[in-house]
């Protein structure tokens, strides 16, 4: 019989393969429905080979037919529905057919419903949109048959991935951006090949600024940010100014009787009223410019102002800064006229408040700023806040970072190979040495650093990592956190540690019954042979040696303890050359005890070994010594026998008998850091080990004491000299060995003293055997100033701080979480599946959004690559370096994580129970996946919680496409037109303000390349006071948080109040004026939040998004409760 031949679409002939058929069954199951079964794939394979096998040849489409009847037979509905996508996606991509016209007619025609509701910041009429929707539509057409896979275009289409922004993929521009606007002003920029030299006052800055605020929002795609903080030091060019024309006004009049202090009051009276109106009039040209500026993608400039105090880099700049953020809030809060007069709250720019020591209470210099910020918010929906203490724990460098761990808990880490296992302060003494010191922000703050190089730190999982940091900060609020196993740990309460489960909190969110991971054992080498007697005598002298004052001696008891003596008499002679003697003591009540003394030569040998010791020991006070770092680098028996002679100075052995019959051996110590370091020994010698806290006595309830216990082995009963104490010894095989430990007791400490933390590169480090997560101090800072220097060409580049202006997004790809959580049908093994299939095809798709970039040229937007907005290239330089290295990110975003986690637990993510467990393991998974194609490739990925507005709605109607109508009630019994946005508690779901903002800070935190929280409430413009307890809150809890609310005129009848959102008799959501009936949205004037931003109800907007809002609950009202 002849071999069967597949005819193919081009009429040639390839044998029949049914591996092929195979692979297309699975590449649908996998991309498109997510049910993976791969028998059945197997089977229909072998059933169409078997069916065609009598056949000469079979035709290809012929093939697809019965793949896709068979997987209906076989009840894959959503496997057949995906391959028909697969195939007819391929099928359009090689026709290559022009499909646009449909798309472009019905636009111009205003019948195409997507685009004119798409975004609600662009009127979908005005003539400059239309074009650009036009091009947007042509675009996209190329790109879904030119530029990227079927699989990634079936899985946009299907609704189980978003490729944002695709009509602008063709062209190579990026998304959003951080405009360098210091360097443009400070050294000069080029706009339309006009050379723009530094600006001789505010007024002229702020024009400028607004000019290459235009250039920017036309070559690019997405948001930009600029800071307030780069237009303050022209607050004082103009000051000096201005007072040098009073000046010489003032000297022009020639019958002027004024002088001294009285003309310089006059001056300096007249200098600040005409600084006053300069800062109206220059505040005043950015807001209406940014508002009627119409960019080439048919919409006012996508722009966020950023004002932050602590930005200025001196007190005056501050002070200056402080003036042109109080003008901004008064004219927002004023707002722009509309076309009847009435002021309105505009959409742009968005304005972000941060929140700070100098701002947040009513004591504070800048009060009164946080206050007008407050009504500005309660009028016109802005500004947003940050809150500088949240981001400093989650960031890092705002500027200054916080603590970590108490100064002596034990450390691991190496210096060029050679081994170190002590305390932090002294790590940081050490390295000291040999590191440049520097202080965190000003030159007067306490909080101090170092960067370091060559270093390496023990991390549990990884082994030794490079340490990039290691810092010093004051710390007055601590947590003394007490394990099941014995450890305890000192750290301030920001302190981040990852649990058992993989979650990452902060100290002060630990929960009695926490499992945190452990270690049982600790590092160490044998690279080093020592004496094993000396080592023993070491060990001895270290825990009850005295040296000081020319004097050196040990104290024993005066009884049973004749081996020690003796054995001390025997190596202390040996080793030092120094006779010995014992003296006994009468110490009243304490009984009667033995000296073993060292006698003075004449050779200086007493007062050479007392040096010994004190080096070797780390001091002369027991309080202040430590093992030496070179033991845990000793051979195995001389470790052995110095951990003897600690026992046999300060150690005993207590048998339990009438328990399991075994026994553990007993190290008391007044000194922390001698006590871990004593578990760390015992613990690279096999012995898993608990240290035990006690009040030394009741006249010092403060001095605590140490107790070290572990199980012995055989040989360290070997090395032990009493026989008194190794009698009690009860040969067993308890080990004490384990992973995890439970958090069994936190106690709160006040009090002042230095917290140290290191910074690496797995974001993870062992202290005192802990496994602990570095407190993100400088972790988002970029990495490319150390590693490749000012790539960019920055003319304001300063290698010694961190560079944040002049850094972009490449772009974006979302996953539709709910999607995972129903393909997998609520089995938890299967969900984990899909989700892995799923991210990876993100990444492929991210990957070409990182490709496209790849090799453009500067000159495609000069003003962004070649004068300042974010480099400083060549013309012709291509901008592929700053692809890597930390320079710019890639986003993988994600949404509706309520109802995936509500679909697979049955429980909201907000129950602080298994529905948060399982919403933040998500959330950890989205992460790893991130960091580790950032460590495979070096391109920074970042977990990003998109702000949806038209995907909310798609996304909506592919779930209820692919899982039915009723898709929502089955969920949560709730139908509608949306998702919830990335981690947000839902919308309809009943809740305060604060406790929605508490614990959406625990999944912001895992959002670190975007996210944003906001509460909902009604109008409060008459209760400022309330609004302040939520800003105040802010700061405390969350790092970035907005306070919506409605701003509504209408045109028709004058009502300003709140216009709602109704259902007319179609289910169309509309606003409605409560006054007039009027539901026209052309001629209402409605500021409303839609998902981060703020749109206007002139503009449209989709039922998805419409239907979001209309469910939102209020979460603070204005009712005053009585007791």
């Amino acid at each position: 019989m002849s071999e069967l031949l597949v005819v193919k679409r081009d009429c040639s002939e390839q044998a029949f393969d049914e591996s092929k058929i195979y692979n297309a069954i699975m590449k649908a199951m996998k991309n498109g429905s997510g049910i993976i079964k791969p028998k059945i794939a197997e089977s229909i394979a072998k059933e169409i080979h078997e069916e065609c096998k009598n056949k000469e040849s079979v035709d290809i489409s012929d093939i697809e037919l019965m793949v896709f009847d068979k997987l209906i037979t076989k009840k894959q509905r959503l496997t057949a529905r995906a391959y028909e996508g697969y195939r007819s996606t391929r099928e359009f991509q090689r026709e290559n057919n022009n499909t646009t016209d449909d798309d472009v007619i019905d636009l111009v025609n205003g019948n195409n419903d997507y685009l004119m509701h798409e975004n609600a910041n662009k009127n979908p009429v005005l003539n400059t949109t239309v074009r650009d929707y036009m091009a947007g539509i042509v675009s996209t057409d190329a790109v879904r048959r030119y530029l990227l896979p079927p699989e990634i275009v079936q899985a946009h289409d299907e609704g189980i991935i978003h490729f944002h922004d695709a009509d602008y993929f063709m062209q190579k521009e990026h998304n959003c951006d951080l405009i360098n606007l210091e360097d443009m002003l400070q050294n000069g920029t080029v706009i339309s090949e006009t050379l723009i030299e530094k600006p001789h006052s505010l007024s002229t800055a702020c024009t400028v600024t607004t000019q290459i605020i235009a250039q920017v929002a036309s070559s690019q795609y997405g948001g930009q940010s600029i800071s307030l903080a780069h237009l303050a030091p022209f607050v004082d060019v103009s000051r000096k100014k201005i007072r040098d024309e009073v000046e010489h006004e003032l000297c022009d009049i020639a019958d002027t009787l004024l002088e001294g202090e009285e003309l310089n009051n006059v001056i300096n009276k007249i200098t600040k009223e005409r600084l006053t109106s300069e800062i109206e009039k220059g505040i005043q040209t950015i807001q209406y410019q940014l508002v009627t500026l119409m960019t080439t993608n048919g919409q006012a400039p996508f722009i966020t102002i950023f004002m932050y105090l602590n930005e200025a880099k001196n007190e005056q700049e501050k002070a200056d800064l402080a003036l042109l953020i109080e003008e901004m809030l008064r004219q927002r809060m004023i707002g722009v006229k509309n076309e009847d007069g009435v002021y309105i709250a505009p959409a742009f720019p968005k304005l972000i408040y941060v929140l700070e020591e100098d701002n947040i209470t009513e004591e504070s210099k800048y009060w009164y700023l946080t206050k007008l910020a407050a009504e500005c918010t309660s009028k016109r929906l802005v500004p947003d806040y940050i809150s500088e203490k949240v981001m400093l724990e989650l960031k890092g460098d705002v500027f200054t970072c916080m603590g970590c761990v108490d100064g002596k808990e034990l450390v691991t880490y190496k210096i060029k190979d050679k081994l170190y296992v002590e305390s932090f302060e002294r790590m940081w003494r050490r390295l000291s040495d040999s590191f440049e010191i520097k202080h965190q922000f000003t030159d007067d703050n306490p909080n101090l650093y170092m960067d370091l190089s060559d270093i390496a730190i023990y991390d549990t999982e990884k082994g030794f990592v490079d340490a990039n940091r290691i810092i010093r900060n004051v710390s007055d609020e601590w947590l003394d956190v007490d394990f099941s196993n014995g450890r305890r740990l000192l750290c301030t309460t920001d302190h981040p540690l990852t649990l058992r489960d993989g979650r990452e909190v902060h100290a002060s969110e630990l929960k009695f019954g926490d499992k945190i991971l452990i270690n049982s054992n600790q590092y160490s080498e044998e690279t080093t042979m020592f004496n094993i007697d000396k080592a023993w005598l070491l060990g001895f002298m270290l825990c009850d040696g005295c040296y000081q004052n020319n004097h050196i001696f040990a104290s024993i008891a005066a009884t049973g303890e004749d081996e020690i003596e003796h054995k001390f008499h025997d190596t202390f002679t040996k080793y030092f050359g120094l006779k010995t003697k014992t003296v006994l003591q009468e110490r009243g009540k304490k009984g009667t005890y033995k000296d073993l003394y060292a006698i003075a030569d004449d050779n200086g040998g007493l007062q050479y070994t007392i040096n010994y010791f004190t080096s070797k020991f780390g001091g002369i006070n027991k309080v202040n010594r430590q093992i030496p770092n070179e033991i845990f680098s000793w051979n195995y028996e001389a470790k052995l026998a110095f951990l003897a002679g600690m026992i046999d100075a300060d150690g005993y052995i207590n048998s339990h008998q009438n328990e399991k019959d075994y026994s553990t051996i007993q190290i008391g110590s007044t000194n922390k850091e001698l006590a871990l370091g004593q578990m760390a020994l015992a613990q690279s010698l096999g012995m898993p080990a608990r240290i035990y806290h006690n009040h030394y006595t009741k006249k010092n309830p403060e001095l605590i004491r140490y107790r070290v216990e572990f199980y012995p082995n055989d040989e360290l009963i070997n090395h032990i000299v009493c026989k008194k104490k190794c009698d009690n010894y009860i040969e067993s095989s308890v080990s004490g060995y384990t992973i995890e430990s439970e958090i069994i007791k936190i106690i709160p400490v006040h009090k002042k003293m230095y917290s140290y933390d290191v910074t690496t590169s797995s974001a993870h480090f062992e202290v005192s055997g802990i496994y602990s997560h570095n407190c993100r101090s400088f972790l988002t800072v970029d990495r490319f100033s150390d590693k490749v220097g000012n790539i960019s060409n920055a003319k304001n580049f300063d290698k010694t701080k961190h560079k944040y202006y002049g850094r972009f997004n490449q772009g974006v790809v979302t996953i539709s979480l709910p999607d995972i959580a129903l393909s997998s049908d609520g089995d938890i093994n299967k969900f984990w599946e899909i989700f892995d299939e799923r991210t990876e095809l993100c990444h492929k798709a991210l990957k070409y959004r990182h490709n496209r970039l790849l090799g453009t040229s500067s000159d495609v937007a000069p003003i962004l690559w070649q004068y300042g907005a974010l480099a400083r290239l060549k013309k012709h330089e291509k901008i592929s370096r700053l692809l890597y290295d930390g320079y710019s990110t890639i986003s993988l975003g994600y949404a509706g994580l309520y109802e995936c986690v509500k679909f697979m637990t049955g429980h909201s993510h907000s129950d602080e129970g298994v529905g948060e467990e399982f919403g933040l393991k998500v959330m950890q998974a989205l992460n790893d996946k991130c960091n580790q194609w950032k460590e495979e490739e070096n391109i920074d990925y970042s977990l990003y919680g998109t702000p949806l507005e038209s995907t909310t709605y798609k996304f909506a109607k592919s779930l209820k496409n692919r899982f039915g109508k009723d898709v929502f009630v089955k969920i949560d019994g709730k139908d509608r037109n949306y998702i919830t946005n990335s981690y947000h508690i839902p919308v309809f779901e009943p809740i305060t303000a604060f406790e929605k903002l508490r614990i959406e800070s625990k999944f912001q935190k895992l959002s670190p390349g975007g996210a944003i929280s906001y509460i909902e409430i009604p109008s409060m413009t008459h209760n400022i006071p309330a609004i302040l307890e939520v800003i105040k809150f802010i700061y405390n809890n969350i790092m970035y948080a907005e306070i919506n609310t409605k701003n509504c005129y209408c045109e028709k009848c004058g009502f300003d109040g709140d216009i709602p959102l109704v259902e007319d008799e179609d289910g169309i959501l509309k606003w409605k004026c409560p006054n007039c009936g009027n539901t026209d949205n052309t001629t209402m004037d409605i500021a409303f939040r839609v998902c981060g931003y703020i749109g206007t109800a002139k503009n449209g907007g989709n039922q998805g998004r419409y239907g979001d809002i209309h469910d939102r609950v209020y979460h603070l009202d204005d009712t005053e409760y009585e007791e």
